[in-house]
C-alpha cells in the first residue's frame, strides 16, 4: 500500500479552493467563490475634542463601548473595566480574608 505525503500536489489539489480557469490556462482570482461579508456594525466616530472619559460614556455607556466597540474608545473602556473589576475582586477577597 502506497501512502502519500501530506504535502504532495495530489493531496493539496483535493482540499484547496478551486476557481474557474481563464482562457489562457492561468488561475484567475476574480472567479473564486468567496464567503459573503457581513454588514458593518454601528460605529459612532467621536470628535477629537470629546476627551477620553466623555468618549467612553457617550455611545451608550462604558459597557456598550467596551463590549460592542461602538466608537474609537473601546480599548480604553475595556482597560478601565479591567481595573474596576480587579479592584472589586481584590476588595471582596480582602474582606473575606479578615
Amino acid at each position: 500500500m502506497y501512502l502519500r505525503n501530506g504535502y504532495t500536489h495530489y493531496h493539496l489539489s483535493q482540499t484547496m479552493a478551486k476557481g474557474k480557469s481563464s482562457e489562457e490556462g492561468g488561475f484567475d482570482l476574480d472567479n473564486l467563490e468567496r464567503i459573503p461579508r457581513r454588514p458593518e456594525p454601528f460605529f459612532d466616530e467621536q470628535d477629537e475634542s470629546v476627551g477620553l472619559v466623555r468618549g467612553m460614556m457617550s455611545s451608550g455607556g462604558i459597557f456598550q463601548v467596551a463590549f460592542l466597540d461602538t466608537n474609537q474608545y473601546g480599548p480604553h473602556a475595556m482597560i478601565v473595566m479591567l481595573f474596576g473589576f480587579a479592584a472589586v475582586t481584590g476588595s471582596i477577597l480582602y474582606l473575606l480574608s479578615l
